[in-house]
């Protein structure tokens, strides 16, 4: 592939290929550095690159994707003319840092903020009036118990929880529930050693349905593209979806409460471009945001289920406002199927079976997966910690009941082992 120019046929003359950063570079980046190398020549930092991405890209710096400075430094060398990220939320102030710093499109640095520190959100959500779970940020852990003694926590005969959460880490890393003061001391440095500033959110824990809402703006206009169910792991501390499947099957009343809350966040938030992805929890008839950000949900929703929803081409979109070529709203369709993804993970250990790949995805339900990573012999040494560990597939059906069938036989077809540290044989985690 050129680095630098690409044939127009129509002119009969050569063009330079606009320059675009990507910061980034996960299984959840690869769509969009895929569909950029189409046609801008995508220069990629992150700290680790993997030859997937070889073909598609004519630069890289390896660098932690926070350090906005060397990330700043490499964009000027190359005088680039666009920097995005996508589905991952710790790339977001770098991405909104460069596009300030060079006068390029963007969100600006200071709503990158809001969107990456919960404790920002929550302050916000406070001044737009909007309702919150009861909440402190906190800086050392008797300052944690002092708002859990406020919620109750010492006094009440009745379990008080609260969930403690690092202010600006991705995944769900050091994300963890109390249910007691000996709790709160026990946990409390897993949360802050993964808090950039090692301040933590101390939150009233609410236990209701889940929601998850997609939505592109586009000149501070707000169009929702998708809303749908999330279901957990049944795991302790591990805050992360088994699936999230697209629509939700709340009814018309209730669908619409989230929605309208979706739009007043976002626009109070003052976005000016780009697709969000935002959690929503009920707690009796209350809707309240659980985080909001700046990017595409994770998991391929953003690559793959916002498209399968509503016909919009994400990636083109997000490579088009980075590059200020984006003018017009796009076309967004009702929704076209029902969708989803499907995740499991691996128990601690090695693979000794890996069988029914080939067939999975062979399924024209199938849409695209990471079982390019499982095969036999692949050991695994974390446990069901965090979302990126976690192996996803995304499928699709024309009715609720049929995507739940296809994900049965996706489950059925796959047929895989793992030999754990003291010899048993352990199947995936589904549940």
């Amino acid at each position: 592939m050129p680095d630098s120019v690409l044939h127009r046929t129509s002119t009969d003359q050569t063009r330079p290929r606009k320059k675009i950063l990507i910061i980034g570079a996960g299984d959840f980046q690869l769509p969009l550095v895929q569909q950029a190398a189409k046609t801008c020549q995508v220069l990629l930092a992150a700290p680790v690159i993997s030859a997937a991405f070889d073909p598609y890209i004519s630069d890289r710096l390896i660098v932690d994707v926070r350090d906005e400075s060397a990330i700043l430094a490499f964009a000027q060398e190359h005088k680039i003319d666009g920097v995005i990220t996508d589905q991952t939320d710790i790339a977001v102030r770098s991405v909104a840092y460069v596009a300030e710093k060079m006068g390029l499109p963007g969100i600006g640095y200071e709503t990158g903020l809001l969107f990456t520190d919960k404790s920002r959100m929550r302050k916000r959500l406070a001044e737009l009036g909007l309702p919150l779970l009861a909440n402190r940020t906190v800086s050392s852990v008797e300052d944690a118990i002092a708002f859990y003694r406020e919620l109750g926590g010492a006094k009440s005969s009745a379990s008080v929880r609260v969930i403690i959460k690092p202010l600006d880490t991705q995944g769900s890393r050091g994300v963890q529930v109390c249910a007691s003061e000996q709790e709160i001391r026990d946990k409390y440095d897993e949360a802050a050693r993964w808090s950039g500033s090692h301040e933590v959110i101390v939150e009233h824990f609410a236990t209701g349905r889940e929601f998850v809402v997609e939505s592109l703006v586009l000149d501070h206009q707000y169009r929702t593209l998708c809303i749908g169910d999330t279901l957990y792991f049944d795991i302790p501390d591990a805050f992360a979806a088994k699936s999230r499947i697209f629509p939700t099957t709340a009814d018309n009343a209730l669908r619409q409460k989230v929605l309208d809350l979706d739009e007043k966040i976002i626009t109070g938030f003052g976005l000016t471009q780009g697709i969000t992805h935002s959690e929503y929890i009920m707690e009796g008839d209350e809707v309240y945001l659980i985080e909001t950000a700046a990017r595409g949900g994770g998991v391929f929703i953003s690559s793959d289920l916002i498209s399968l929803s509503s016909g919009l081409h994400t990636e083109q979109f997000l490579i088009d406002i980075a590059l200020g070529q984006q003018k017009e709203m796009p076309r967004i369709l009702p929704q076209q199927c029902f969708c989803g993804y499907m995740a499991f993970y691996l128990p601690v250990g090695r693979v000794i079976r890996a069988d029914g790949i080939e067939d999975v995805l062979a399924f024209p339900f199938v849409h695209r997966t990471q079982l390019g990573k499982l095969h036999v012999g692949i050991e695994n040494h974390e446990g069901a910690t965090d979302k990126t560990s976690r192996l996803a597939l995304i499928v699709s059906g024309d009715t609720r009941e049929e995507l739940m069938q296809h994900m049965a036989q996706v489950r059925s077809t796959l047929q895989i082992e793992v030999e754990a540290p003291d010899g048993s044989i352990r199947q995936p985690i589904w549940e």
